[in-house]
Formats: structure tokens, sequence, C-alpha cells
């Protein structure tokens, strides 16, 4: 008799054992895909979003003398005769170092102070249309300046101004059209003049001239090597991170990382306890079973390969029955939580993962109880016939 045909006969006997042993399997299996899950979700969804809401790192000269800040990140006083600037050539030299394939954007930034109606007021020359793309928290009332002729007023400049779109504004002697009124965003466009880079530049003489460069990474593990490549391609620059929405990453990722390890691991492990046990208490009562084996012919190494094999049938029920539900899990509990806004999408990786998990814990919970059953007294055991 085949011992496969054996261990199945015996697993048919008790199911109870079995499937205490296979749902023990598919709890550790369940937590572990379902952890992973989150944590690669958490991620992806942090890295997308960071890749369409705002700059990862912010390019700006190096220099001592440092007064105004934009996007948490301070930059050389503009107006001042002793600002450095960057050059346009230098977004070129910026996209073409080694790792710029991790470059979701670059937008161009140009800050100079300009005065309207005896105000002095910061206006921000940049690509319009890269930064909407990459700034979706942008919301307009009316419409994004299509020409040189046009500006975006902050809601605290149209407040201040008491202009709305439509309305004409002289900056610096010069008629601009109001285009759009950008609504509150809680940051640093609530207090710009937003125009065409090409319009500042004329209007300020710094035509080719940029105070810095926003880059948006596709994905926060390149912010690092996106740092010191451009540090290396356009020399006499200082490239930062904006520190907060990359340590909120960073912290996000790790803590649930952490803990999700903590608790899955707890999990495996009691879990492989209930399997060792189970399995261990089902060889005690195979005792006469065992017995008649060894008396028949059977070797040891036979008697341990039926009871692996038991262990590798209940790791299989464990593995499907495991992921399926981990998987399920993993798509529910974000509809549960209106406030976790995760991109869920089933992983192959988690999938394999699992599965060799419920085959790792399965075997290695049966080692001991294989070793048992092995090493029983073919005699004692024939007493108990």
């Amino acid at each position: 008799m085949r011992l496969r045909t054996i261990a199945i006969g015996n697993l048919r006997r008790r199911k109870g054992k079995a499937a205490l042993v296979v749902v023990g399997l598919a709890v550790a299996v369940a937590a572990f895909v379902l952890v992973l899950s989150l944590v690669l979700s958490l991620r992806a969804t942090m890295d997308d979003k960071l890749s369409r809401f705002g700059s990862n790192l912010v390019v700006t000269p190096a220099s001592t003398q440092l007064s105004l800040t934009y996007g948490g990140v301070s930059v050389a006083g503009a107006g001042s005769g002793e600002v450095r600037y960057l050059q346009e050539s230098d977004l070129a030299r910026l996209r073409a170092v080694p790792s710029g394939t991790e470059i979701a954007a670059a937008v161009p930034v140009l800050l100079q102070p300009v005065t309207v109606d005896d105000r002095s007021l910061l206006a921000m020359g940049t690509d319009l249309a890269q930064s909407a793309k990459v700034k979706l928290w942008w919301r307009v009332e009316g419409r994004l300046p299509s020409n040189s002729d046009e500006v975006l007023l902050g809601l605290n400049v149209r407040n201040a101004l008491g202009l709305d779109a439509g309305k004409t504004v002289t900056i610096d002697g010069r008629a601009f059209t109001v285009a759009g009124v950008l609504q509150e965003t809680g940051g640093e466009e609530d207090n710009l003049i937003i125009m065409p880079l090409a319009a500042l530049a004329d209007l300020s003489g710094l035509n080719g001239r940029l105070n810095l460069i926003e880059v948006t990474a596709a994905n926060t593990a390149a912010v690092e090597t996106l740092t010191q490549q451009i540090e290396a391609a356009v020399p006499g620059t200082s490239v930062a991170s904006v520190k907060k929405s990359i340590e909120f990453t960073n912290r996000a990722n790790s803590s649930l990382a952490d803990f999700g390890l903590a608790v899955t691991l707890l999990i495996v492990l009691i879990s492989g306890l209930v399997v060792m046990i189970t399995m261990l208490t089902s060889v005690k009562e195979r005792q006469k079973e065992i017995g008649v084996f060894r008396a028949v012919g059977y070797k040891r190494r036979h008697i341990t390969q039926l009871v692996l094999i038991d262990a590798v049938l209940l790791s299989s029920g464990g593995a499907v029955v495991g992921v399926i539900a981990g998987l399920l899990a993993a798509f529910i509990i974000p509809s549960l939580v209106p406030s976790l806004s995760l991109t869920m999408a089933p992983n192959l990786v988690v999938v394999v993962a699992g599965i060799v998990l419920a085959f790792a814990v399965g075997l290695l919970a049966a080692l001991y109880p294989a070793r048992r059953a092995a090493d029983m007294d073919p005699a004692t055991a024939l007493k108990q016939v």
C-alpha cells in the first residue's frame, strides 16, 4: 500500500484534527498575506501620491544667504544683488542623470518680489502645465494662464487686491489679466502671484535663470540616489528633500511593517505550536497502527515519511484557505476604513510567499512528531493491539 494512500485514509478518519491543523495554518498564512498586502499597497499608494502630489526634492543654488522659504525649503533671497541662480540649461542636465527615468516631473521655478498698487508681493514664474500635473490639490476658479499676459492669484493675494478672474492687475507697471484664482491650499501658493516662467523672466530681466527646480521622484526609494546624482550632475547646487512627505511615508511604512511583522510572527508561532501539538496527539493515537506497520516491515524512514506526507497534505489545504482569506481581507479592510485610501491589487509575490509559509510552518511543526513516531518501539506499540 502506498504511503500517500495511508496518509489520506488517516486524514479521513481524523477529520477533526485535520481541520484544526488546516485552520491553524490558514490563520498564519492569512495574517501574513494580509499584512504583506497592506504594507506593499501602502508603499505603492504613497509612492503614487508623492509622484502626483508635489515635489520630493528641491534643487537650489548653494548659498550661505538664505531668506526665502518655499515648499519647506529655504532658498536664496530673491531680488537681492547677491542671489545665486540656476540656469535653464541645468534643467536638461538634471533630467539626463543616470536615474532620470525615476524623475516623474522637473518643474522650473523663478521667485521674484513685485509691486502691485504699492504692495510688495512675491511672484512665481513656472511651467504651469507641469505644476498643475503634479499638484493635483490645485483648484482654480476660472482657468490656468494660457499666455504670458495672464496670471493666477493665490487666495490671500486675491483677497488683498480684491480681484477676481477676468480683472486686470498691474504688476511692476505691466498689465496682466487674472485668468483664475487658486483656491486655498494652506501652502505658499496662497500668497503668490503665479505666472508663466517666461513672463516673470521678462518682467524681472532674469531670462534663462531659475531660483529652484522642483523634482518629483517616481518612487520614494529613488530619492536618495537622485539627490546624489543631481548634485554630481549640476555642480554648485544643493538638493533638499521635502521632509514632511518623505518622513511621513517612511514613518507610516516602517510603523505598519514593524507592527505587522510582530503580529504575524506571533500568529505564526502560535499556529506552529497548534500544528505540532495536534500532530503529536495524532501520532499517540496511532501507536497501534504504527506498531503494525513496523511489524510488517515498514522502516523508520517510512514512518517519518508517512507523518510528513500528512503535513504536506494539510499544508496544501492551509495554503489555499489562508491565501484566499488573506487576499479577501486585504481588499475588504480598506473599504471599512474610509480614511485608509489604498490601491489594492493581487500580488503574485504575496501569494507565493503565503504558500511557502504554509509548507514551511507545516513541515517544521511536523518534524518532531515524525521523529517521535519513527522512534516508537514496535513491541511497545503492538501491546496496544
